[in-house]
This record gives structure tokens, sequence and C-alpha cells, in this order.
């Protein structure tokens, strides 16, 4: 098994979920133009899949924690990873609410021990207000320009 399958089988069983339970998981070297320079997962409009990047920068952090004992190692990048894969899962599941997916993702991360002040739980708190702050913006822009009409 190469290293990536191997940290996805690690953040499984921290999930306590097995592949069968979940939508297929999709390991890719490289994110599409379209996704955030910071995805680290998604998942393609009509599709029931979801797509983890193994180049970004939690899957590189998860991968180096590896070691030749194939016993898991590195903790919370694969919490972080686990994480990922709910929120996507939110996202297959029920749609394109960021908020939600993001509220999935930080309730999976306090059931793996990750709340509030471990990094991970942080990194991912940053994120949500970072793209409900970018979305209020569009919808700001939104509103005027259609006042500008």
């Amino acid at each position: 098994m190469s290293t990536p399958g191997f940290v996805l089988m690690c953040a499984l069983d921290l999930l306590g979920r097995s592949a069968n339970q979940l939508p297929p998981l999709v390991l890719v070297e490289h994110r599409p133009p379209n996704a955030s320079p910071h995805a680290v997962a998604f998942v393609k409009p009509g599709e029931r899949a979801i797509y983890l990047i193994t180049s970004s920068p939690t899957f590189r952090l998860a991968i180096e924690a590896q070691d030749t004992s194939r016993e898991c190692r590195g903790l919370d990048e694969l919490r972080l990873i686990a994480s990922v894969i709910a929120h996507e899962e939110w996202h297959v599941d029920h749609g394109i609410d960021e908020d939600a997916a993001y509220i999935a993702q930080l309730t999976t991360l306090q059931r793996l021990g990750a709340g509030p002040g471990r990094w991970p739980y942080e990194v991912v708190r940053r994120a949500r207000r970072a793209a409900l702050d970018a979305a209020s913006k569009r919808l700001s822009l939104r509103r005027e320009l259609a006042l500008v009409r």
C-alpha cells in the first residue's frame, strides 16, 4: 500500500468508518485550477466522490509523520485529514453550504479529541472564518452591483 493510501486508512480508522461507508475516496496529486489554493480535498458538482489532494501541505505533513513501522503516526495531522473527509462528505450529502460543512468538520475534530485550543481545530476555525468573510464580501458586492443596474 502506498504511503498516501496508508494515511487515508489511518484517517478512516480514526473516524471509525470504512471506505465502503463513505462516498468513493479518490487520491489525486494535484488540485484542480478552480479549487482553493489551500484545499486539502474537494468534491465535484453532481458527483458522489471525495477527492483528497496528496500534495496539499496537510496531507504532506501526515505522510511525513509516517515511518516504516506501519503504525499510524502524526495523530493531529490524521485528525485533520479525517475532519476534511467529514467536511467533504457533508457537501456530497447536503450541498454547497460551506458554513455547515465547517461545523461538521469542527464537530468531528472535537469528537476525535482535537477541540478548541488544539492546532487542527484552530486551523479549521480560521479557515471557516475566512470562508464566511469571503462569502459576505461576495454578497455585498452582488448587492452593490444590483443597485447600480
